[in-house]
């Protein structure tokens, strides 16, 4: 089938710093080409349905995003609509997280830093397990190489191409459950493989599809993946908050323990349960929305506190 095109705006919900969608955070299948952020999604029954979309600022206030796929039909539009406004986070609670600033020179400073820039979210849940499975034990950076290769190895090519390079959807449960523990390694994803099968065989053998859990109960979707070999609550609570948005705690791990130690409680080594419970005191449902701003670049915008962190953002490679 030919593809189609079309071109949507997209809602934001005042004005918005695109530059930071483009430079942070390029986890493949987020590809940069300019001005302009590519991504291919997944919508309809099964998750079928591959559309390219190419977003790219077009006013202070304005997104705009081509469409190509095989069935621009309306269902189809209006679906990659919601997922982009979602993972561009276009309804982000910028004036809530801003409002937070007032007495707290830490948190103005990450958010003076980031300005009117937005992060990324994944679009589905399965992606973002295996972006948290990546993530485990190892230096940040990793996790880009690991994600592309993934994709590259089982997902499906698309029309488009950036760079020369073609653009890869990354893979389903069930394409990826037809791997082999050493198709898996070679990807240079290490001892995660184990991780990522079980994710994938877990999910393929329950019939996922983002199509059908987009609108579950985060508390549900968060209990059936506990039922996953080696999947804890840090791993299930930080995928979910990074597709859905919210639903899960804040993820506090040794980057984020690092930082709120340092810059708020004056210890470089506090315990992770003394974390946890300062960020729900502190900051409560943002908790994870604040966190976003003060893990991003931390150690470039600290040094205008005259400090330092411990740790290196991931944010850029």
């Amino acid at each position: 089938m030919t593809d189609q095109t079309t071109v949507i705006e997209l809602p934001v919900n005042g004005h918005v710093d695109f530059t930071h969608a483009l430079e942070t955070y390029l986890i493949y299948p987020w590809v940069r080409d300019g001005k302009d952020l590519v991504r291919p999604m997944r919508t309809g029954a099964g998750d079928a349905t591959i559309t390219t979309a190419r977003i790219r600022q077009t006013a202070p206030t304005t997104l705009t995003a081509t469409l190509t796929g095989p069935d621009l039909d309306t269902a189809t539009v209006a679906a990659v609509n919601e997922t982009l406004t979602r993972c561009l986070q276009l309804d982000y609670p910028y004036d809530q997280v801003q409002a937070l600033t007032a007495d707290d020179p830490v948190l103005a400073a990450a958010v003076a830093h980031r300005g009117l820039g937005r992060g990324k979210l994944y679009p589905d849940i399965f992606e973002a397990l295996c972006g948290v499975i990546c993530a485990q034990r190892t230096n940040f950076a990793r996790i880009y190489a690991m994600m592309r290769n993934l994709a590259h190895a089982f997902g499906v090519p698309t029309a488009t191409t950036v760079d020369d390079a073609g653009v890869y959807a990354f893979p389903t449960p069930a394409q990826l459950a037809q791997a082999s523990d050493e198709q898996l390694r070679a990807c240079k994803v290490g001892f995660r493989a184990k991780g990522l099968a079980a994710a994938a065989a877990t999910l393929a053998e329950a019939g996922y599809s983002w199509h059908e859990w987009r609108h579950r109960p985060t508390a549900e979707v968060i209990t059936d993946l506990l039922q996953i070999k080696g999947v804890g609550p840090y791993t299930a609570n930080l995928a979910v908050n990074l597709s859905y948005g919210t639903g899960g705690h804040a993820h506090v791990d040794t980057y984020v323990v690092d930082v709120i130690g340092r810059l708020y409680l004056d210890d470089p080594n506090p315990t992770p349960e003394t974390v946890t419970a300062f960020i729900a005191d502190r900051w409560g449902d943002l908790g994870e929305t604040v966190l976003d701003f003060l893990t991003t670049d931390t150690e470039t915008w600290v040094a205008q506190l005259g400090t330092q962190v411990g740790v290196k953002s991931g944010a850029r490679v």
